[in-house]
């Protein structure tokens, strides 16, 4: 059980230290792994990282970040909660220098934006100390970003260390999907060996891991993705809308819809209408659009793709014109709520 001490050292943003190791592995190394990014999706990632399991993992010492010191107070909160701290060695670091120094054998992260995962894969890449260089630091980036920026720090990497390795492995299946553990992952891998290499950490975190390609392939496969999700989800929005118009009751056209052509996962999962979401018992609309995955990041990835679309001179008018409506909501103040908000901004609320 953990001391009030501990407990008063986690409230006051202080690393907490649990010395009592898994023992799921017959192996006696410690594997030290460290997450950074704890927003919505990085938060149940990383404690779903973070669980005891009975899997191929050895002792685990487990190291989070995030520069938002709440995010670290809810984290080390939410942990002790769930029993995490009586089973991993868990700590968290004050900066990504200290992180870098720790010596960690894997890096997960998940991150808003490219500039964010080139300021911190860059930082933490180079202050690993000299001694990794033989051992070797495995980066896995579970954030949307474009294939270009993750090929870019792929190589970053690399040059620092040929012992060192970057996966881009972004993730379908939003905040319930990283609450169940039950996420997909994208993955750009530069061998098989790495890709075998992977396999025990993502597989705690989701159902599917699965390869793509070689660095900067998984994040195309994303933004192909939320390319086609984006406008699944005004579809949905928009039947929605006119249906409860129409006089039908939203639980019972969802209801039809998810036994129909039009099941998808805007409509059973994540449906943007409240009523319809607190029926099937999923959905951030049923709490007033909060906890799900942000209409501005789906700005940004939508942006993302429209990007690479003019790199390869393809022409994408459905998502040009889902990119303008999300930004119409953003711009109307939408941006932190789920863009399955997207079905209010069309009601004009």
């Amino acid at each position: 059980m953990l001391s009030s001490a501990l407990l008063s050292r986690a409230t006051a943003g202080r690393h907490i230290l649990c010395k009592r190791l898994m023992s799921i592995s017959s192996s006696s190394s410690i594997i030290k792994v460290s997450f950074v990014g704890l927003g919505n999706m990085g938060m149940q990632m990383a404690l779903n990282l973070a669980k005891q399991r009975e899997d191929a993992l050895a002792k685990l010492q487990f190291t989070v970040y995030d520069m938002n010191e709440a995010n670290l107070l809810k984290f080390m909160k939410q942990a002790i909660e769930v029993g995490i701290g009586r089973s991993t060695v868990l700590q968290s670091a004050s900066d990504l220098t200290t992180l870098a120094e720790a010596s960690p054998d894997f890096v997960v992260t998940s991150l808003p934006t490219c500039e964010a995962s080139e300021a911190v894969v860059g930082s933490i890449v180079n202050n690993l100390p000299s001694s990794s260089s033989a051992t070797g630091c495995l980066f896995i980036d579970t954030s949307t970003i474009s294939p270009a920026v993750s090929k870019k720090l792929h190589q970053q990497v690399k040059s620092v260390s040929p012992h060192h390795d970057y996966v881009d492995a972004p993730v379908s299946g939003g905040v319930k999907g990283a609450t169940d553990a039950s996420l997909t992952f994208m993955t750009g891998c530069s061998s098989e060996e790495t890709f075998q290499k992977i396999q025990p950490l993502l597989k705690r975190m989701g159902k599917a891991v699965l390869p793509c390609g070689t660095s900067g392939s998984g994040s195309a496969v994303k933004l192909c993705n939320n390319a086609a999700l984006a406008a699944q989800m005004i579809g949905i929005c928009e039947a929605m809308s006119l249906g409860e118009s129409l006089g039908v009751d939203p639980s019972v056209l969802a209801n039809v819809m998810n036994v129909s052509t039009a099941k998808c996962w805007s409509s059973e999962v994540n449906n943007p209408h409240p009523i319809a979401a607190k029926s099937i018992g999923s959905g951030a609309s049923a709490n007033d659009y909060e906890g799900g995955f942000g209409t501005a990041l789906m700005l940004k990835d939508l942006n993302l793709a429209l990007d690479a679309a003019v790199e390869e001179g393809k022409s994408m008018p459905l998502t040009g014109l889902s990119r303008q409506l999300y930004s119409l909501a953003d711009n109307r103040g939408l941006g932190r709520k789920d863009f399955g908000v997207m079905l209010q901004f069309l009601n004009g609320k």
